[in-house]
Order: C-alpha cells, then structure tokens, then sequence
C-alpha cells in the first residue's frame, strides 16, 4: 500500500518536444488514482539567472531526482502531505524509435518504489505509453482510469492530444486553461488523423462544453471553438459527442433554436443517451418553455434511467419558475445516488448562498470535509459556505484549511486555495507558513485576483498599521463628504507610494473620481494595475472611468477582464451589462443584467438599465447615463 498522496512531476522531454512533458504529466494527473486517491500534479516554475523577482518564468518539464524534490519542498514549491513522487523522462519517437522511463520514489526518504524503461514505436506508441504507465501504478497499488483510448493512436495523433493536455491544463494566473483555443486545434488536428478514434473527439467534445458552462463567454473563442467542432464534425461526422457540444455553444451564443434543431438529430441516433435530452432542455428553457423543457427532461429520465445530467436540468427548470423548493429536491437527488457530483453540489451551495440557508451550508461543508477523493470544484463550491455560515474564529480556519488541502492535494498551485488557506493559517496562529503560501500564490499566478488579494493579505502580515490606514483610507475614500476627498487622495498616494500597494492607488482614483477628475483617476488606476493585474475591484473602477471618458470598447475589455477574474460577482457582472449596453450588444447586455438582478434584486440602476433597452434599441443615451451615476 502507498502513502496516501501522490504527485506527478512533467516530465522531462527534448527540446524540440517541449510542452510534451507537461501532457504527459497531466493525463497521470487526470486518470492515476491511489490508495489514497487522486495525484496531484506539481507546475514547477523556473526563471533564467537574470531574471528579476517577480519577472516571466517557465515550467520545469525535467527527471527529478529524490534530491532535487528535497530541494523543491523545502522552499515551499511542491505539494504538502507527499508520500510518493512519479517522474520520468521521455524521448518521443520522433525519428523512429523513442523511450519512455518512469521513476516513483517516497518523498520522504527518496526510497524507490517502482521504475519502467520501455521503448515506444511511431505506430504503436499510444499502447507502449499505457502500458509503461499500467505496470507502474500496478507496482504501485493504484490504478489508471480512462488512459484505455489513447491505445488506438499512433504517434502523430498521440502527438497532437499531448499538446492538447499541456494546453489545456489549469494554468493558476489565469484561474483556467492555459490556452483553449490551441487545445482545440490540436485535438482538432488528431480527430484529422484519427477519425476512428474515441479519446480526441471526447476531450475535444467536453472542452468546448466547459468554454458553453463558464461565467463568461468569450465571442472568439466561442466562434473559434464551433469552427473546431464543425471541422471535426466533416472528419468524424457520425460523433454524437461533437454535436452534444455544438449545440451547447450555440445555445450559449444565443441560438437556441439551432441549438433545438441539432439535439433533434442527436436523440435520433443516439435515443438512450442523457446529454442531449438535458441540452434540449436548455434550448427550450431558453425560449420560455418551461412547461416543454420538462416534458423532454421526463422523457430523457425513462429513456436513460434517470441520468444525473436529467435532474440538475430539472432544477434548473423548477428555478426558472420560481420553485426553489422543487429545483433543491432535484438536486439532492442526485446528491443521493452521486455524493459528490460536482454540478448538483455547485448548484446547491449556490441555493444555500442565496437563501442563507445556515443549515444546509453547514451539512454541505460537513459533506466535503468527509470526503476523500472528489472532484476540486466540490471542495472549492464549499469553502465559501463555510466563510458565510460560520463565525470567524479557530474552528472555522481549520475547517478552510483542510478544505484548502483537498483542493492543493490535486491542483497545488490553485490560487484561491492557497489565498484562502494563508488566511486560515493567519487565523491559526501560523504565520510563517501563511507568508510561505502568500509567497508561492505571488510566485505562481501573479496575474490572479488572489494574488491581487494576497498582496494585502502580505502587507497586513508584514506591517498591520501600514494595513490599517490603507483601509481606513480606502472607506474613507468611499464615503467621505466631497469636500474632504482632495486630502484623502493626497493621503492615499502617500500610502500607496510608501508600501507599494496597489489598493492605495485605488482610494485615489476612488477619490479622484467622486471629483469627476477622471483623467487623475484613470491615471491611478494604471499604476494599480501594474502593481497587481489580477485586482477585480481596479478593473471594475477602471471600467467606469472610461465609460465616463467616452471609451466604451476599452471599458468592455475591462470589464470582460473583471467578470473572467471573479465571475460570480454582481459588481462585475454589472459592469459588464453596462459596458456591453454603451458598445450596442443590446441582448447580451440584457441577459448580463438579468443575471444580476438574480442575485441582486434591488440594484435599481441594473433594472433602469434594462427597462430603457427595452424602450430604446439605440442607446447612445447610455455613455452619459452612466457617466452621471458612476
């Protein structure tokens, strides 16, 4: 039996195969599974000699020996509570025959555990890969869940799917994939190669159903992700999987009857299978038939015996008319069969939220805590209903932090987590690794709002009064008589200046803009931004400053920028309604505010909003408006 964690590093790959070692690497993190679940998967960053701190860096794709791990861990870089590390190297076979070396050692005492060295053939190298990993994880105790599809490619479509990986992996900085779009012309260029081929036309399928399911749609993407799905569709046209996720992005791009129309021809072929019933569902939803959306979701559950997917669409539904009660039960059913089903935990922690339901967050955080492996969305979904249902205090940080752990146990350097586990530890008494979590937040996804967070949470560590008078002067900022706000900008620069702080140069530009000095304040939201790219509260400041200069399309970008670092927030997403408005996307505007009014019904400028797009389809009228209110 293995200790209870696991962790896989990239491997280390020529150069000319760079990137292949991080694909590599995050199949194991996606598929291995140990005794004590999941493997984490460390992005080890490295920067050249003359390299600055805080400058661009690189990910380590290298063989990494007990030594070196030692090393790693002890400057705080790798995951806590590691019993065993799985490295490797491999040399693709790029001009013949390649080679595949695996290594798993303790990462306590550098002890090997298991080891396999196997050649890898052009034709056959999907099977020689599964395989060597296979015999390692039986070695092992564990085991490979999924890895079986990659046995049918040969080595220019296997190729093709490992770029993928890399490409599509949680990349911290940007709270998501590092780079979608190029995830999509590789597995695109696979399904070319391997028409026949199940696992590129899946991974392909379920990439363009999370860009459909994210806070924010970006419209290239979007466009650039149905182009991948119709290409792929010439190749491998009878795939069910590729229409499944077609037809969720345009419901999405606001075409729901294409949508419709397209899940039509899905439940034809494929009549037992759940998804295309639940998108369905959507379409119909999205038209305002409720009462039609249900009746396919009935007729999907007898089809599929009760999919899941059925009954979180259901609650959807329910909700859509207003019956809570109804759309909680759906998802507790599924809780029922599927404990940890991430979309009907999600949607339930969001209800709790919403109702401030103490009771049910508190059995919701209870659940999480108990389990040991499930997917990250779950124990993320529960560390904010713990924040919001629990009394600041000693039992509360420890809750966060072993829900943090869970988090950091499979994405190590997963921002948020490690923000919000400094802050437990902070709260706990640990301060000095708090500064060492802080330090690796900074260090791994500089561009985050959590290192944007982090960067007061430091500051508060380091020096507490110079804390305390930024945020007195930021409340002072806020809410001050106008009369006192010149001295309060004076203020706030000085502070901002003397501690580097990015929230100081906001309070100025808060101040300046209360003014109406909106050049003054654009100014100072520049130098906030160069301190700390990630901070929310700055892009949604900045977007209300150029709307007042009359710079609706640079407006918009900040606010897409603000809503895709926190996306569930209603100040963000109003701004993103208003800017959408000034740049003329009238119906996706008056979804955005739609979708604030939900969680904010008394946001009376939000609901001014939509009550003059519906009486004015041309609204240059809207600069001005809200240049006057903001």
């Amino acid at each position: 039996m293995i200790p209870p964690h696991a962790v896989v590093i990239p491997f280390g790959v020529p150069s000319e195969g760079r990137g292949l070692g991080i694909g590599l690497a995050a199949l194991v993190h996606a598929f291995a599974r140990t005794a004590g679940g999941g493997v984490a998967l460390a992005q080890l960053q490295a920067r050249q000699p003359d390299d600055r701190p805080g400058g661009p860096s690189t990910p380590v794709e290298a063989f990494l020996s007990p030594s070196a791990w030692k090393e790693v861990a002890g400057r705080g870089d790798g995951p806590t509570g590691v019993g065993v590390v799985v490295t490797g190297a491999f040399e693709p076979p790029m001009d013949g025959e390649g080679t595949i070396q695996l290594l798993a050692f303790d990462a306590r005492d550098g002890r090997t555990c298991a080891k396999m060295d196997a050649p890898v053939d052009g034709e056959h190298a999907g099977a020689r890969l599964v395989d060597a990993f296979e015999q390692l994880w039986s070695s092992l105790g564990g085991e490979l869940r999924g890895l079986q599809g990659l046995r049918e490619l040969g080595w220019d479509a296997l190729e093709s799917v490992l770029r993928a990986e890399r490409c599509a992996l949680h990349d911290p900085s940007r709270g998501g994939p590092y780079d979608r779009m190029a995830a999509m012309l590789h597995l695109g260029r696979a399904i070319g190669d391997a028409p026949g081929a199940r696992y590129p036309v899946e991974r392909l399928a379920a990439l363009a159903l999370e860009i459909g399911s994210g806070p924010v749609l970006d419209p290239k993407l979007a466009a650039a992700s149905v182009r991948a799905l119709e290409r792929a569709l010439a190749d491998a046209p009878n795939s069910v999987d590729l229409l499944e996720a077609l037809a969720a992005l345009m419901l999405r791009m606001g075409q729901p009857r294409e949508a419709e129309r397209r899940m039509n021809v899905a439940i034809a072929a494929a009549p037992t299978r759940a998804r295309p019933y639940a998108i369905l569902g959507q379409a119909l939803r999205a038209q305002g038939n409720l009462d039609g959306a249900l009746a396919v979701l009935q007729a999907g559950r007898a089809a599929s015996k009760g999919d899941p997917l059925l009954s979180i669409e259901q609650g959807m539904v329910l909700a859509a008319r207003g019956d809570l009660e109804g759309a909680g039960a759906a998802w507790r059913e599924v809780l029922a069969r599927e404990p940890y089903n991430p979309g009907a935990f999600a949607r339930l922690a969001a209800l709790a939220l919403q109702a401030h339901d103490l009771g049910a967050a508190q059995a919701l955080v209870d659940a999480a805590l108990a389990a040991r492996e499930a997917h990250p969305d779950v124990f993320r979904s529960a560390i904010p209903l713990a924040l919001s249902s629990e009394t600041e205090g000693l039992a509360r940080a420890s809750r966060i932090r072993r829900l943090c752990e869970r988090v950091l146990e499979r994405l190590p350097n997963d921002a948020a987590a490690l923000l919000r586990m400094a802050e437990a530890l902070v709260v706990l008494g640990q301060r000095i690794e708090a500064r060492t979590r802080l330090d690796q937040l900074e260090r791994t996804a500089p561009q985050s709002a959590a290192a944007a967070d982090g960067q007061v949470q430091r500051l508060a560590l380091d020096d507490p009064r110079a804390h305390t008078e930024l945020q007195s002067v930021l409340r002072a900022a806020n809410d001050a008589a106008v009369a006192r706000l010149g001295d309060i900008a004076v203020r706030a620069r000085n502070l901002a200046m003397a501690h580097n702080a990015w929230h100081g140069w906001l309070a100025v530009a808060v101040a300046e803009r209360r003014r109406s000095r909106w050049t003054v304040a654009r100014g100072a939201l520049d130098a906030a931004l160069e301190l700390a790219p990630g901070a929310t509260l700055v892009r949604i400041e900045m977007a209300r400053c150029l709307l007042a200069l009359g710079d609706a399309k640079s407006a918009l970008s900040q606010a897409e920028s603000a809503v895709a670092l926190d996306g569930t927030s209603p100040l963000a997403l109003s701004i993103l309604a208003r800017s959408l408005a000034a740049v003329g996307r009238t119906a996706e505007a008056r979804e955005t505010g739609r979708r604030v009014l939900s969680m904010k019904p008394d946001d009376g400028e939000i609901r001014d909003m939509l009550q003059k797009l519906q009486q004015k389809p041309r609204f240059a009228w809207v600069r001005n408006l809200w240049a006057r209110r903001i």
